[in-house]
């Protein structure tokens, strides 16, 4: 197995959406000391461990957050859905790691170098920075990325050379031990190994002890893989409460970015994506995005997300974002002509694209399809359905595209019925007799009927009372 370790060192500042963008300082604060800082606090001199006050004197327009652990384990459990696109095998190392088995997934992507590279192209376009730890142990890796040593490790055999150099800071171990260590003179992995286990067993416990035989392959070190939850759920904080889209667009831009690596691992696509603009002091503003097609493609979802943007008029601010995605769906593959002419698949997506765009523009419910219905009474076989929901007469015999709200009479002479003109009667009938349940009953023959001036009709005759004709529908 080959293990690889990211590690989230600013996730504290990383989980504030677009807190790096931003155009003030922002903090992440701790006991009264800067945890992490943005890189324009960082330009005007503040530094990790600095009082907050100091920080204060040193800058104005200074934005605080403090400290959020849940913040930070809800970012990290979204990128641990989102990791599952390179691997099967994820695993949640708190606060700030992730541990992914890559081991099977390199034939895949071409190799470790290829792999490396997707990796950090795609933390790069969701706004996170980690330097990856490779090793053959998951212990050995996450030691290697809380060093910031990216160089590989395939082979047990050179992990102890590798890790012998490391200080022991990288253990994250509790302050007792690291006391402990200061006054054995012991400042790295190697000195701790060089120590008779015994020794260091009972000088520092027996944990310290299996942490170290974990990395050296020495001792078993499984991993709990991440099972993310069955629908996708994800929420953001926004670094200050703001009304500019500009400054949503990063939040929006990463909830989508975990939701489509999601979908790439579970093979799956979307059609509908609940977004909701967390308020103080009101409810939360909804935005949907809806496509016809299961589908995972971020440039598409945004550009129809950015659609609602503009139509959304913000006049309180927000402080969060939330994403809910809809039922995922199998995605389908799509097929081209044997000569690889997709003249009709670019059409049939041109036309796709444009009920999308009206749909996402208009409002939910504004733009429908049409289905049909299990029920033989033309008044009642069919319903309106969500855009590319929509279905055909399923095997009945031709319906016309206009069906009058209601039946008009025709006259009629000699018991031939009139439109225009005698009416000839090209096909039927076809006897609908339904609806005795409902209260509703019907009894007719229909008929595809044309007229003198050329108009194709679908008529029908009572089969009770006094045998009237009507007209229900036109064809195109």
């Amino acid at each position: 197995m080959l293990w690889l370790c990211l590690h989230f060192r600013h996730l504290p500042m990383e989980a504030l959406s677009g807190a790096e963008p931003a155009d003030y300082p922002i903090v992440i604060t701790e006991a009264g000391r800067i945890m992490r800082r943005n890189r324009l606090a960082r330009q005007d001199g503040i530094h990790d461990g600095m009082s907050v006050a100091a920080a204060r004197a040193m800058t104005t327009g200074l934005r605080e957050w403090a400290h959020c652990p849940d913040r930070e384990r809800r970012m990290l459990e979204q990128l641990a859905t989102w990791a599952g696109q390179f691997t099967s095998r994820v695993s949640v190392l708190a606060p700030r790691s992730l541990l992914l088995e890559i081991g099977a997934s390199l034939h895949y992507f071409g190799g470790l170098e290829p792999l490396r590279q997707r990796l950090h192209d795609a933390l790069t376009t969701i706004g996170h920075q980690a330097a990856p730890g490779i090793a053959p142990t998951p212990t050995a890796a996450w030691l290697l990325a809380r060093h910031g040593d990216t160089t590989p490790i395939t082979d047990v055999s050179a992990l102890a050379d590798r890790l012998a150099s490391l200080p022991v800071t990288r253990l994250d171990l509790p302050p007792r031990i690291q006391k402990a260590l200061k006054g054995l003179g012991c400042q790295t992995i190697g000195d701790l190994r060089a120590m008779p286990r015994d020794g260091l067993r009972r000088r520092l416990g027996q944990a310290l002890l299996e942490t170290l035989q974990r990395a050296h392959g020495e001792r078993a070190d499984p991993r709990m893989d991440w099972k993310p939850a069955a629908q996708f759920r994800a929420r953001i904080e926004l670094p200050a409460e703001t009304t500019d889209r500009q400054q949503l667009q990063p939040g929006f831009s990463h909830l989508v970015d975990a939701l489509c690596g999601h979908l790439r691992r579970l093979d799956a696509g979307i059609t509908r994506l609940h977004f909701r603009l967390h308020h103080n002091d009101r409810p939360a503003t909804p935005l949907r995005v809806g496509i016809m097609t299961p589908s995972r493609d971020r440039q598409r979802l945004m550009a129809l997300l950015e659609q609602q943007l503009a139509q959304c008029q913000l006049t309180t601010g927000a402080q969060a974002i939330s994403l809910k995605a809809g039922r995922l769906q199998p995605l389908t593959g799509q097929s081209q002509d044997l000569l690889g002419d997709a003249t009709e698949n670019n059409t049939a997506a041109a036309w796709q694209r444009l009920v999308e765009d009206l749909d996402n523009r208009l409002g939910q419910g504004r733009v429908r399809a049409l289905s049909v219905r299990e029920e033989h009474r033309p008044e009642h076989a069919w319903q309106y359905a969500e855009p590319g929901q929509g279905s055909g007469n399923g095997g009945q015999t031709p319906r016309p595209t206009w069906l009058l709200p209601q039946p008009a009479v025709l006259e009629s002479h000699d018991g031939r019925p009139h439109y225009h003109g005698r009416l000839i009667l090209e096909h039927g009938p076809e006897r609908i007799e339904s609806g005795w349940w409902d209260g509703q009953d019907v009894s007719r023959d229909y008929y595809l009927a044309a007229s003198p001036t050329g108009e194709r009709l679908w008529i029908f005759r009572e089969r009770r009372g006094a045998r009237g004709w009507y007209l229900h529908g036109l064809f195109a």
